[in-house]
């Protein structure tokens, strides 16, 4: 028993010191060609609005071009020298490079259609 309470003492220690983005598969990496806030009933729905992204795949994305919702449970994030910031949908813009890790089934669509469960704002303003 004791062994095992070292044992995740140590995880939760490593996963503390370690960011959660290091290793996580970036779905796709480029600059939205549309972002839409949702109407209200979307909003009552938990839905913030939708981003036509278009990116290019590289070995570390899986996918070019993806509609991807966004909700409430969307953690929004600007990248600030190696620091995570919060951020929030109002800035997401089309001239804004950033990264989307999606959260459930893919809809294999051409675009892919996807929901965002981590959005990183890489670049711009």
């Amino acid at each position: 028993m004791r062994l095992l309470s070292r044992l995740v003492a140590g995880l939760v220690a490593l996963a503390l010191h370690v960011p959660a983005f290091a290793d996580e598969k970036v779905s796709i990496r480029g600059t939205p060609a549309s972002v839409s806030p949702a109407d209200e009933e979307g909003k009552k729905s938990g839905v913030l609005g939708t981003i036509l992204m278009e990116g290019r795949k590289d070995k570390d994305t899986e996918y070019d071009k993806a509609m991807v919702k966004v909700t409430k449970a969307t953690r929004i994030y600007r990248l600030v020298g190696k620091d995570l910031k919060e951020a929030s949908f109002d800035d997401l813009k089309p001239s804004v490079k950033m990264e989307i890790h999606f959260q459930g089934p893919v809809n294999e669509s051409f675009p892919v259609q996807a929901t965002a469960g981590k959005i990183v704002i890489i670049g711009g303003r």
